[in-house]
């Protein structure tokens, strides 16, 4: 009974979330339970800049990294447990806004994932970065059982995120991701293009611009007019409006400086 009731109390210890304050600039480390976090670390070396900062919401994280799907032990399952994204979202979304182009976010999520009560967590260690116009996902390990060990000694592994240059032994598939390799999703960003529009019929010229001239020929009266100059569409400003009400919040959470905030809008409202 002694030993059902330490074992207990270590399960119970790594699956409880420790306080975690709003972020604020210059941090670099998110701890939501004693074996969950989240750090902005440096890129691995010779990894090109990201984009970064990032301004991603807490549904499209969910949306994008919900539906991906692992490998393990010859089974397909889902890489994160039910709910679990919901704890992990708005650290992460706040990671990658604080992220700068030299970080790289490293996760390491513990989770019970399945099965009894009694069950040990197990984790699951990724790299997170944006790049590309879009969101990059690299899992080093699915399914990391070292609670047994831990409850035992004390003894944590040594934990691996993932690696743009080494792959692991993770397959992992989702819908609306391109798999650049086996262990390594890419999630588009990019908002989808509008339907092309018919260019705008050009106003007449007024009658007194030009002198009389007899009617054109049939053919030439119903020519098509020339292409209008390309504008850009709605899909675009509502991206750019996005990313400023983003960088808004952000500065009122005290998220961004009041310089930072006007440097990071100006650079928007240049792109008008």
């Amino acid at each position: 009974m002694r030993h059902r009731g330490w074992l207990l109390g270590t399960i119970l210890a790594a699956l409880a979330p420790v306080a975690v304050l709003a972020s604020e600039p210059g941090q670099t480390q998110w701890r939501l339970a004693n074996f969950t976090w989240l750090k902005l670390v440096p890129a691995e070396p010779g990894a090109p800049a990201n984009a970064h900062p990032a301004t991603l919401g807490d549904e499209a994280l969910v949306a994008a990294l919900g539906p991906v799907q692992a490998s393990v032990e010859g089974q397909t399952i889902p890489l994160f447990a039910k709910d679990e994204l919901k704890g992990l979202a708005r650290p992460l979304r706040e990671a990658l806004a604080l992220a700068r182009p030299g970080d790289d976010l490293i996760l390491l999520s513990t989770f019970k994932r399945s099965g009894g009560f009694m069950e040990m967590p197990v984790g699951l260690t990724a790299r997170l970065f944006v790049a590309d116009g879009a969101l990059h996902l690299i899992v080093h390990d699915a399914r990391l059982t070292f609670m047994d060990r831990y409850s035992a000694d004390r003894t944590l592994p040594t934990f691996v995120y993932g690696s743009r240059a080494a792959a692991s032994g993770v397959a992992l598939e989702a819908p609306q991701a391109t798999r650049r390799r086996a262990d390594w999703l890419s999630f588009p960003l990019a908002p989808a293009p509008l339907p092309a529009t018919a260019p705008a019929t050009p106003a007449p010229a007024p009658a007194t611009a030009v002198p009389p001239v007899a009617a054109p020929p049939k053919a030439a009266a119903t020519a098509a007019p020339a292409t209008a100059p390309a504008a850009r569409d709605e899909a675009f400003y509502e991206a750019q409006a996005q990313r400023l009400r983003a960088l808004k919040k952000l500065r009122d959470e005290n998220l961004l400086s009041e310089a930072e905030y006007q440097e990071k809008r100006d650079a928007i409202l240049k792109t008008l």
